[in-house]
Order: structure tokens, then C-alpha cells, then sequence
């Protein structure tokens, strides 16, 4: 008799087609590897609304994407209360209770052998209480923003401390955030590295592309505090007295930073220069970053940037900071240049570098696409493979 496949449920607040950014294409991705390494791979995406009347017997719909079964489980997003709390209150209670409930109810209809959890809070910690509740192993997936902004909360980081005691294994996108991890409580020995991954279009930019005035800088993501727009703007301000320059963004900006996100924009003068474009469909992605004379990674925080790999697998001249793994991708001065985070005239001097010596980017260029090669699917796919051998008998 032939055993049933292992049954595996990856719990995560984003996920495609429903969400667009690096999380979501890297949860899809791993999604993928699961499933073909033989394992029955049924997807939790939290979806969360400003509303409170969602109930557990209708907050699910289920469907079938890239051949995994997605559980899109709605949940109700509280807002922080107009007058005082309580001492024993919680902005945020019933949310984390009811994705608590509706994970329980998704597993006592299927059964699953094994959880995975992507973003450390809250997915991570709620994912962690119900394995162990239920004797199940768990591995718990950092990606970036989940560890290094919910430390400075007292209230947070005392709950992504439980996820990271409760998993089995952690997985880290970069050598920083093990480090970083492993700082709030020890987890080095059940921890380990899986870095993003690219698949290397067919075609790199042009040899000898040599762009016509005004010169295009590029950054795209959700941009959010931890993508460092307001460094890469002092720095477009910078470069513009002495060079034509436009920037183009990709992307969205969180409602949350709007304001801020407009208020440096006039602070810096910059208005002229700025292109804010809605967010490309992922294989429109490579077409774009190779319109571009550069890339730029301005972040104050990051994990495995897929962004960057992209811009790096075209072989476009890329200027990052050194957050997450970008030193793992990438040799300053070899395949791009690396930056000190939080440094404006840092990025300036770099950008004005790559475009004032056409021969010197194309240098690079060629350097990053050659560097791509590396962090291939197949490398990712094994990395995870080797994971789940490791924990289960399959």
C-alpha cells in the first residue's frame, strides 16, 4: 500500500496573484519546490480587512493556484482604540485569536504533518503555538522586516521570541537576520540560510548600452520606512546639480506613509524628477529594469532582495546598501557597488560613479548577471529539499 504524501500547510500574509511584492514571490516559489519534491502543499494566506463582522464559518475560500490548493482566510483587522486601554487589553487580541481559530479549523478538516510559517509576526507566532499545541514539527521562515522592526516593541518582540522557541527550524533569508534572530533568543543550532533565487532571463541588457540624458535611477517595491526612499531622494537632490536625472519608481506606498513619502518628495525639491508606476506584472519586471541606467537598493532593512537579484540577472549596474544579503549577492566594486545604509551622499557618489563611466557600469553589469548564475532555482529548490529530509521521512 502506497503512503498518502506528507501533507504540508504554509501559513503567510502574502501570497500570488493575490499580492505582488518579494514576500509573496518567495512564498510562491517555495510552494513550488515543496510540490515537487513530492509533498502535498496546501497554502494559509491571511488576508486582513478594517472590518470586524467576519465570522469563522465564512472567512475561507479555497482555490487552486499554480497547482497548490490556497485557503484565502480572511480575517478582521482591529484598530487601536480612541480612548485608553485597559491593562489587560490588546490592540490587537481577537485578530491574532480568530487566525489562531481559523488555522485550528483548516487543520482539523485536513490533517497536515508539518507547518511552515513566513514573517515572524504575527503569522509566525500564531503558526508556532498551534504546532506545538498539536505535537507537529514547524519551521519558522525570516524574511527580513518581521525581525529587525518588531524587536523595538516590547509587546512584539516578546511574542516573535515564542515563534522563534516554538519552531523546529528557522529559516533565515540572510546571515544578518540569524544573527539577528539568534540575539533575541538563541536559535543558531536548529537555524539556517536559503537565499532567494532568480531565474536568468534569456537575454541581459544590450553591450554598450550607453543611456541618452536625462539618465533613468530606478528603485521598485512596496515602499514602505524600511526601503530608505527618503536616502535615495536626498541623493537624486544631490545628483541633479550635476547631472540630468529622472527616477523611476515601481511600485506602491503603503497608505500608512503617504504623507511622509509626499512630505520628502517637496523637502528634497525633487517633484520634477519623480515617476511613481503602479507595480509591473512579474515577467514585465526584466523588460523594465533593462530600460534603466541604474538600480538603486536605498533600504534600511532587508532580507534577500528580489528586486535587486533581477536587476542584478539583467545586468543592469546596481548601487545597494548593506542590509540583508546584499553583501552575500553582490562584491563592491566587482558586480555593483555597496553602500553604508543611511547614507545619502554614499549612494550619490556611487549612482554619479556608474553614470559619469559608461565602460565601468557595463563592467558590472556584466559582473552582477555573471553572479546571478549562482543563486539559481535549482540551488534554492535543493536548499529546501534538503530542509524538509531532514525533518520528515518521505
Amino acid at each position: 500500500m502506497n503512503k498518502r504524501p506528507l501533507k504540508v500547510c504554509i501559513a503567510t500574509p502574502e501570497f500570488p496573484p493575490a499580492s505582488w511584492g518579494g514576500l509573496a514571490r518567495s512564498v510562491g516559489r517555495t510552494a513550488g519546490y515543496l510540490k515537487k519534491s513530492g509533498l502535498e502543499v496546501q497554502v494559509a494566506h491571511f488576508v486582513f480587512e478594517n472590518r470586524r463582522d467576519i465570522l469563522l464559518d465564512e472567512n475561507r475560500h479555497s482555490e487552486h493556484c499554480r497547482g497548490v490548493r490556497v485557503h484565502r482566510i480572511h480575517l478582521g483587522r482591529e484598530s487601536m482604540p480612541a480612548t485608553g486601554r485597559e491593562i489587560w487589553d490588546c490592540p490587537h487580541d481577537l485578530t491574532l485569536q480568530m487566525m489562531y481559530q481559523s488555522l485550528e479549523l483548516l487543520h482539523l478538516e485536513e490533517r497536515f504533518d508539518f507547518f511552515q510559517s513566513y514573517f515572524l509576526y504575527p503569522v509566525g507566532y500564531v503558526t508556532g503555538l498551534l504546532a506545538a499545541r498539536h505535537g507537529l514539527p514547524t519551521a519558522a521562515a525570516l524574511v527580513g522586516n518581521d525581525v529587525k522592526k518588531y524587536l523595538f516593541s516590547p509587546e512584539k518582540a516578546a511574542l516573535c521570541r515564542s515563534g522563534l522557541e516554538n519552531a523546529d527550524r528557522v529559516v533565515c533569508l540572510s546571515r544578518e537576520l540569524l544573527e539577528l534572530a539568534n540575539a533575541l533568543t538563541p536559535i543558531r543550532a536548529k537555524a539556517r540560510v536559503i537565499y532567494n533565487s532568480v531565474q536568468l532571463p534569456a537575454e541581459g541588457r544590450s553591450h554598450g548600452h550607453v543611456g541618452k540624458p536625462p539618465f533613468r535611477i530606478g528603485a521598485a517595491g512596496i515602499f514602505k520606512y524600511a526601503k530608505g526612499l527618503p536616502y535615495l531622494f536626498k541623493a537624486v537632490a544631490d545628483l541633479r546639480s550635476r547631472l540630468p536625472v529622472v527616477l523611476e519608481l515601481r511600485g506602491e506606498v503603503r497608505p500608512s506613509e503617504r504623507r511622509g513619502f509626499h512630505d520628502w518628495i517637496e523637502k528634497t525639491g525633487i517633484r520634477d524628477l519623480v515617476r511613481l508606476e503602479p507595480p509591473l506584472p512579474h515577467e514585465d519586471v526584466f523588460t523594465w529594469l533593462k530600460t534603466l541606467d541604474v538600480f538603486v537598493l536605498s533600504s534600511v532593512s532587508e532580507g534577500c532582495p528580489n528586486i535587486l537579484m533581477e536587476a542584478m540577472s539583467v545586468g543592469l549596474p546596481c548601487v545597494a546598501a548593506r542590509v540583508g544579503a546584499v553583501e552575500d549577492l553582490m562584491v563592491d566594486g566587482v558586480d555593483g557597488r555597496v553602500v553604508p545604509w543611511g547614507r545619502t551622499r554614499d549612494i550619490s557618489d556611487a549612482v554619479e560613479d556608474i553614470l559619469t563611466r559608461p565602460d565601468r557600469g557595463e563592467s558590472l553589469g556584466r559582473s552582477a548577471r555573471e553572479r546571478m548564475k549562482a543563486f539559481s532555482p535549482q540551488r534554492e529548490w535543493a536548499a529546501w529539499d534538503a530542509l524538509y529530509r531532514e525533518m520528515l521521512d518521505f
